[in-house]
């Protein structure tokens, strides 16, 4: 560039200072509407962080809340558990005043009732229907273990926190046994006391719980020591110890089944596993050692924790590919449901196995019932609630037999005094009246009556061991007339149908003779020469027309002959009946009703149970109760069993308590024409729904003779305070099949525990406690049962071994190797395929052996079950199994029930100490 350009050339530096100016200008605007964009960004991060942090405060609580419930705890007022009581353990009185105590929450009828057999007033008033408790974060203690997130509360002036803990009281949550429904309610309040709202949300949340019963029985196996993963010797170290062999080479083992437990197991003390190699080998899917062991369900440790290296179970990495589940373990199958921990021993698994030791224990010789008898026998409060109950035994004929049973230990009363004869307070629609009664007894009424028959009403008084006779009086003449006029409009009827008859033969012929005379002409149009076509053609029409007509008259003669048939049918069944009831004028239905004791026909003592008695009601022609005018009435019978707390016919009872009709029930008698009856297979109440199944007892025990015999004052499993612990005893509460010291070895095999491959096989359901060594031959496939063994021993097998069934271990397992690679299964018998599998193997059978899948599948709604039905539906489910084994029912091995020392008499505490909890739902407002 030449001197002259560039003095020519313009300055450019002062234009680019410019365009600076320029630009930070355009970018200040630019900031300056777009701030307020910014900060309402900044204020929705911080919104939505808070609404985070409030909605894991309220899911922390809720958290912390289910582990409390779960643990049984009492709640102090800051929501922290604290003890029930002064007393260390808390006493029993402690426990059921603590206005916070879950215990109380939990409880069940059934705990209440025993409580009030034990003598205790109260007991009505223990049962909490909910727990409250608002906690004030000025006081929130830095201990608690959801501080840290409710502290971190930011963007809401939270003052408080409400948590309801409350029983769910739906109608559409149904409760049948121990289970129990609650609701959780968790929310954050203002310092007004209200529930923050974000926009129409409101910070709380409610969880919806199903606590049930950990029952024993719900336990594949428990071990009373340590579960060792991680050994290749038959026994462990310590007392027992349950040792899953562990194999060198996982690429070997895992070719085959091993054991598979599809039930929770319960480990008394700790889970070893197998010792591990380094992170990077099990990526390489390096050869490995292997124990043979899956667990489906659910590993529950007393005292816990889970080892591995004789050190705790720590992951080797923070969430790194194949080290974040239990599955990924690739020395064992996994624990496929997880691992929880109690937090402490069953005290029974550490007597069963000498890990601890107490004193030995006396025989029981009192076992009878005989103090919640006494109780019931002469304290009203005991049987307020108590109800009459029935079922149908048989029925023969027009002759139906009930038992009928009063709830929580009630018996029948026969009173003092003359039987109310029957009579009549209402007469039927058409003139129906009672024409004749009969007593065969005239005193000891035990219950009142009322039959309704069709409109009419009749009432009294049935007699102890007596029976009532009602003769309705029938007037037939109606009856007859109405058949009469029946009979004239079908005999008018079969005419009618005769003369339509004729009328189609008359036609049929014409047809016929019309269609002779078309084919002579046919045949003569077609002879001449030449042929007429269109002639031809026309006939062979009006042949076909007359055809068609002639196929529809012989069909219409045909049906009109099968009505003829029907009209005569009609006028003989009518004549029939016309002739019936002619031979009946004069006779006169009866109807019976009888109330005997219940009495075992193989025990000439003749004991009885006064909770129970037999009802028949019979009928003599039941198809002539009819109206006048020959319409069947249909009938029902209100019964109200005299109880121990009438006199004279007349309750004792509170006339609020009186209303309540829990001794009444009703039975119909449902008409199906002729001398069909439909009956009621359970007293029902007075619309008709069951009042549900008999009393669980012996209907042929007489405990008046039996408490005498063992003296007035028996405690025989009578309750006791929960502060006792039968765990020392704990040898002889689980010797409930034999006594301890006569106990054997009990030997599986293909007498006992074979199933065939197509259904059937010998396999016995067995309840077997105490024995020595239980010991699984190679020949049987089929274990089943509940047993408490020493040892279990599987011997070497070349098949598949099933075991369906509860084993308590106190001294260790012990499994070939060939075992795991036929593979074993195992899962209690609540178990979804158990039931199945129980019934094909033929250890589930219906009544008279007869096989599951051929019985009668009635849904268990069905208004009126026979009792043959239900026994079967009952017998054909796994749950009868339990039956016999009360023990693996408790909710620990530590027992419920023993000798109390110095005693004879066995006491029990009716606790229930161990719990599943299942969240059903969770419903947040945010």
């Amino acid at each position: 560039m030449s001197r002259s350009e560039r003095i020519t050339m313009p300055n450019r530096k002062g234009s680019a200072f410019l365009q600076a100016l320029l630009a930070v200008g355009v970018v200040g605007i630019m900031l300056y509407f777009l701030s307020p964009q910014v900060l309402k960004h900044r204020q929705q991060v911080t919104k939505t962080s808070s609404i985070i942090t409030a909605r894991l405060a309220l899911h922390s609580m809720v958290d912390f809340t289910l582990f409390g419930i779960k643990q049984r705890w009492c709640f102090s007022e800051s929501w922290m558990p604290e003890p029930c009581g002064s007393s260390v353990p808390p006493t029993m009185a402690q426990i059921l005043n603590h206005p916070r105590s879950v215990e109380r929450l939990l409880m069940k009828n059934e705990t209440v009732l025993f409580l009030k057999a034990m003598g205790i007033g109260s007991a009505d008033s223990v049962p909490l229907n909910s727990i409250k408790q608002r906690i004030s974060l000025k006081s929130f203690s830095a201990m608690h273990p959801v501080y840290k997130i409710v502290a971190d509360l930011k963007g809401y002036k939270v003052e408080a926190i409400d948590v309801v803990i409350e029983r769910d009281r739906r109608g559409v949550v149904p409760e049948y046994g121990n289970e129990l429904y609650l609701k959780v309610t968790v929310s954050l309040l203002d310092g007004s006391g209200h529930v923050i709202e974000v926009g129409s949300s409101k910070l709380t949340t409610v969880s919806y719980l199903g606590v049930y019963p950990r029952e024993v029985g719900s336990f594949a196996l428990l071990v009373a020591g340590d579960m060792r993963l991680d050994l290749s010797t038959a026994t462990g170290p310590g007392k027992g110890d349950a040792v899953v062999r562990q194999f060198p080479s996982r690429a070997e083992q895992i070719k085959y089944p091993g054991l598979i437990f599809e039930s929770p197991v319960y480990t008394n003390g700790t889970v070893h596993l197998p010792k591990a190699p380094d992170l990077k080998a099990d990526k390489e899917e390096a050869d490995t050692v292997y124990t043979p062991v899956t667990f489906k369900d659910k590993v529950i440790l007393g005292s816990g924790p889970v080892m591995r290296d004789n050190k705790e179970f720590r992951p080797r990495s923070s969430g790194d590919e194949g080290d974040q589940f239990w599955a990924h373990i690739r020395q064992f199958g996994g624990f496929q449901k997880g691992v929880e921990v109690d937090g402490g021993r069953d005290l029974g698994l550490d007597y069963l196995s000498g890990y601890a030791t107490g004193s030995p224990t006396g025989d029981p010789s009192l076992m009878e019932r005989c103090i919640g008898y006494n109780l019931a026998k002469y304290d009203l409060n005991r049987t307020a609630e108590s109800e009459l109950r029935g079922q149908l035994l048989k029925e023969n004929g027009s002759k139906y037999q009930y038992r009928l049973g009063m709830t929580d230990k009630n018996r029948f009363n026969p009173q003092t005094g003359q039987v109310d004869a029957p009579s009549m307070t209402r007469s039927g629609w058409f003139g129906e009246v009672l024409k004749d009664w009969k007593l065969d007894k005239k005193d000891g009424a035990v219950a009142h009556y009322t039959m309704n028959i069709g409109r009419m009403v009749v009432s009294g008084e049935i007699p102890d061991n007596g029976t009532v006779t009602l003769v309705p009086e029938i007037n037939l003449k109606q009856l007859k007339d109405k058949i009469e006029r029946q009979l004239v409009d079908a005999e008018s009827q079969l005419l009618f149908e005769q003369s339509r008859l004729k009328d189609i033969e008359k036609q049929l012929s014409r047809a016929e003779d019309d269609l002779a005379d078309l084919q002579k002409e046919l045949a003569t149009a077609e002879s001449k020469k030449p042929v007429d076509q269109p002639k031809v053609s026309s006939l062979k029409n009006q042949i076909d027309f007359v055809e068609e007509r002639i196929r529809t008259l012989r069909k219409q003669r045909e049906d009109q002959n099968l009505k003829i048939a029907d009209a005569q049918n009609r006028v003989d069944d009518l004549q029939k009946q016309k002739a019936a009831v002619a031979a009946k004028e004069g006779i006169q239905p009866k109807i019976y009703i009888s109330v005997k004791k219940t009495v075992d026909p193989n025990d000439s003592k003749g004991n009885t149970n006064a909770t129970f008695r037999d009802l028949e009601v019979s009928f003599d022609h039941p198809e002539l109760i009819l109206s006048s005018n020959g319409d069947p009435l249909d009938m029902s019978l209100q019964l109200e069993a005299y109880d121990v707390s009438y006199y004279n016919g007349n309750s004792l009872r509170t006339w609020s308590q009186a209303q309540k009709g829990n001794n009444k029930g009703w039975l119909f008698f449902k008409r199906n024409g002729g001398t069909g009856i439909s009956v009621s297979q359970n007293i029902s109440d007075a619309i008709g729904n069951s009042k549900g199944v008999l009393p669980d007892d012996d209907p042929f025990t007489n405990y008046d003779l039996a408490c005498l015999t063992n003296g007035s004052g028996s405690s025989a499993f009578g309750g006791t305070d929960w502060t006792r612990s039968f765990a020392p005893n704990a040898k002889h509460s689980w010797s409930f099949t034999n006594k301890y010291e006569d106990r054997t070895n009990y030997i599986f095999d293909a007498n006992n525990a074979y199933r065939a491959a197509s259904g059937g096989g010998t396999a016995t359901f067995v309840i077997k406690s105490m024995a020595r060594d239980c010991v699984v031959k190679s020949t049987a496939n089929f274990v089943t049962g509940f047993f408490a063994c020493e040892r279990l021993v599987i011997e070497s097998r070349s098949t598949p071994l099933r075991i369906i069934g509860t084993f308590i271990l106190s001294n260790g397992l012990s499994i070939a190797p060939d075992a795991y690679t036929a593979g074993i299964r195992w899962s209690t018998i609540y178990h979804p395929m158990a039931t199945f599998e129980l019934r094909q193997a033929g250890v589930l059978k219906a009544l008279d052996s007869q096989d599951c899948s051929s019985i009668a599948r009635y849904p268990i709604w069905h208004p009126y079950p026979a009792m043959k039905e239900v026994a079967n539906l009952y017998r054909c489910n796994a749950i009868s199994l339990r039956s016999k084994a009360d023990p693996f029912r408790w909710t620990s091995v530590d027992p419920d029930c023993g000798l109390v020392p110095n005693s004879n008499s066995t006491m029990c505490k009716n606790r229930l100490v161990r719990f599943y909890v299942l969240e059903v739902s969770r419903e947040s407002g945010i």
